[in-house]
């Protein structure tokens, strides 16, 4: 999470994060008022850089919403289940990783715990939250438009040089059948299975 008095980001896993972090902590760590969480991508334990609003509000008394303005990253469905299902295989290859579920919205996380998308927006954009209207979203497949949109409304961004925005970090490498690939983009039967996800892609990228 990284917020001042005005905006607070929420980090959806594998929407960018990490390298919208890295940008912050290059060009605006002195920004006075900006808060903004350790990262241990490493690290074997939740991070509380990936907290929610109720996350943050329950873990620090201090921590109130009020009226900020709530910037959300999100992508496309199949393109996040794609590098979900990468980075989970990645780190933990000895589990039954099962591309057939993705079609599905399942995927196997930390410790072989099984997850579905939806359960990340219910996380990060439950219906209170949406239904303030003070919900932006900055989507990963128009990184640098969105970025310069929404944290230029806050901070001076003038610092940061055009190229970065083209840089990714923490990405993994391929472990996805490419037959897979081609279903989950292809077909509309993911959708129908993550209907939050679906809702709020509509809000993000229109409904077309």
């Amino acid at each position: 999470m990284i917020y001042n008095d005005e905006f607070v980001w929420l980090h959806v896993p594998k929407c960018a994060g990490s390298t919208i972090e890295s940008l912050f902590r290059k060009y605006l760590s002195g920004v006075p008022g900006l808060v903004q969480d350790v990262v241990d991508p490493d690290g074997d334990v939740p991070s509380v850089w990936h907290d929610s609003v109720a996350d943050r509000e329950a873990r620090d008394a201090a921590f109130v919403l009020g009226g900020r303005t709530v910037i959300c990253s999100i992508r496309r469905l199949p393109a996040w289940l794609v590098s979900r299902y990468n980075f989970e295989y990645a780190r933990s290859p000895q589990l039954p990783h099962d591309p057939e579920s993705l079609l599905e919205g399942y995927f196997l996380g930390r410790r072989g715990k099984r997850n579905h998308a939806d359960n990340l927006i219910h996380k990060f954009l439950p219906p209170q939250l949406l239904d303030t209207g003070r919900v932006k979203f900055l989507r990963a497949e128009f990184f640098e438009h969105d970025f310069r949109r929404l944290f230029g409304t806050y901070l001076d961004l003038s610092e940061i040089p055009g190229e970065e925005y083209a840089r990714r970090t923490n990405a993994s490498p391929n472990h996805l059948p490419a037959e897979m690939v081609r279903r989950l983009f292809a077909s509309p039967e993911v959708y129908a299975k993550c209907p939050a996800w679906r809702a709020v892609e509509e809000l993000a990228y229109g409904s077309s």
